[in-house]
């Protein structure tokens, strides 16, 4: 039974295992002040979806979070929002949505910093919350991945440092309080990727599904110029117990899900129910930035 239900992931991962190169990439924009570094569905209709991106700029008039609509065939429309705040993020790297709060979401800093915001989009803008910094940061870490999810009624985060080609990335995972900024149980394992090759990030992004399932997308950056490439990973799956205690047990066989031969994917994220999929944002340096769903 047991080499059966192996035999049969294998088929299935074979039959997801997509390279996308052929597929479109449809462009946000074209200036690389507008390149994606993180998003976070906001919400999401029958025929459109808006989605909240981040962008890792560090100068102080650049611009640092937008919102995106996808309307089906139609060009993508960018609205830069304003940020509100005394804190002002440098090089935003990852968004997540805060489960049960609508318009509300995490969005962190290569550096460790976390930003809890609220979107008015009325005003056109986010509201700072609260700020908070990731805990146990190894000396030299640069922080790409960063999300939140509900698992078993326990709020769960799961973030990673990029590591890069010799250098694994470190995945960490902890559950976390949001209004009192504090993180606990916060255990960690090193995480390598077999693609890409080289200039290898092995985490670009991260997100956790509501069963617990962690995937990763990981990308090769050789330079403003590429060629960049990128993947998209099952990575495993975290688990909690009763006692409170967090537990990530490690995809034995890695699977790779999708592969993009020419753009370095730094953001995606998972969109529930039967009209959902991924969506996948770049951040392609000089070329600008893109979008590409596995939805209508």
């Amino acid at each position: 039974m047991i080499n059966a239900i192996r035999s049969i992931a294998i088929i299935v991962s074979l039959f997801l295992t997509v390279d996308a190169t052929a597929q479109q990439w449809r462009p946000v924009g074209g200036s690389r002040n507008a390149t994606i570094s993180g998003i976070a569905l906001v919400e999401q209709g029958k025929d459109q979806a808006t989605f909240l991106v981040v962008h890792d700029n560090k100068k102080k008039d650049q611009l640092r979070i937008s919102l995106i609509t996808i309307n089906g065939t139609s060009a993508l429309k960018l609205d830069p929002l304003k940020w509100s705040g005394d804190e002002i993020p440098v090089d935003l790297e990852a968004a997540t949505a805060v489960p049960n709060a609508p318009n509300e979401f995490l969005v962190l800093a290569s550096e460790g910093r976390v930003f809890h915001i609220a979107l008015d989009r009325a005003a056109n803008s986010v509201n700072l919350l609260r700020s908070l910094e990731l805990p146990s940061k190894p000396k030299d870490a640069d922080f790409e991945g960063f999300a939140v999810q509900l698992i078993e009624n326990k709020l769960v985060a799961v973030w990673a440092d990029r590591g890069a080609t010799e250098r694994p990335a470190t995945l960490f995972w902890s559950r976390i309080d949001i209004s009192k900024g504090t993180f606990s149980s916060i255990a960690s394992a090193e995480f390598r990727v077999p693609f890409p090759l080289s200039d290898v990030r092995h985490v670009s992004d991260v997100k956790v599904d509501t069963t617990g399932a962690v995937f990763v997308t990981a990308a090769s950056d050789p330079g403003d110029d590429g060629p960049f490439s990128s993947a998209l990973y099952y990575a495993g799956v975290v688990k909690t117990a009763d006692a409170g205690a967090i537990s990530f047990l490690p995809s034995k066989e890695l699977t790779r899900l999708y592969s993009f031969r020419y753009n370095k994917v730094e953001a995606f994220d998972l969109l529930p129910g039967p009209a959902g999929g991924i969506v996948f944002g770049s951040d392609d340096e000089d070329l600008g930035a893109s979008i590409f769903t596995t939805f209508p």
